[in-house]
């Protein structure tokens, strides 16, 4: 269980250990677009030392775990809102605009300060503007791949945003079939 008065990282290597957590959707997409892997995380908590702690005023306690998989820094965010309930909700390898180095953020966040100042839902982080260079969009089944998307990205958590306006304008692009190509998805079953 993650304490605020303690940032002994040996009760979350235990449940790594014993595969006794859970994973936000998230680091699922992460996982599944292949941005990092299980591999990587667990031998980052394995390896790692708790570098931050958050207390949101809502929700419970969350931890930073700096870490290392084949050499390179790996960021594993974890927090418990209950006894036994690990939840993994990031993770990721710390880079510009946000992280100066693997253990230090940028003074600014990354931000210029003549950017309008506007916080993330789930984390209360700044949000900055960005191109995503892909964004995956479902629409009535189907799975589209999109482009370039002008959206908010939150320098706290990740978390991406787009405008209503964007959102309209990606139905529009999509309804007119005005494909600029195709990309062969894969598809799993889990039994």
């Amino acid at each position: 269980m993650i304490s605020s008065n303690s940032l002994n990282i040996e009760p979350i290597r235990e449940q790594i250990r014993e595969v006794h957590y859970h994973i936000s959707e998230h680091v699922m997409r992460s996982l599944m677009s292949r941005d990092i892997t299980l591999a990587a995380i667990e031998q980052a908590v394995m390896n790692g030392s708790i570098i931050e702690t958050h207390q949101h005023s809502v929700r419970s306690m969350s931890c930073l775990i700096l870490g290392y998989y084949m050499e390179k820094p790996v960021h594993v965010i974890f927090t418990d809102n209950k006894p036994d309930w690990l939840i993994l909700l990031f993770a990721y390898s710390p880079s510009s605009p946000i992280w100066k180095d693997d253990r230090n953020r940028q003074a600014d966040g990354g931000c210029s300060m003549s950017e309008t100042i506007r916080k993330c839902y789930f984390c209360s982080g700044e949000l900055k503007d960005i191109l995503v260079g892909n964004f995956d969009y479902r629409l009535e089944g189907e799975l589209y791949v999109v482009k370039q998307v002008p959206a908010s990205l939150c320098l706290g958590c990740g978390e991406k945003y787009v405008s209503g306006e964007t959102a309209k304008k990606i139905d529009i692009l999509i309804c007119a079939a005005n494909y600029s190509g195709t990309e062969l998805v894969q598809v799993l079953e889990y039994q």
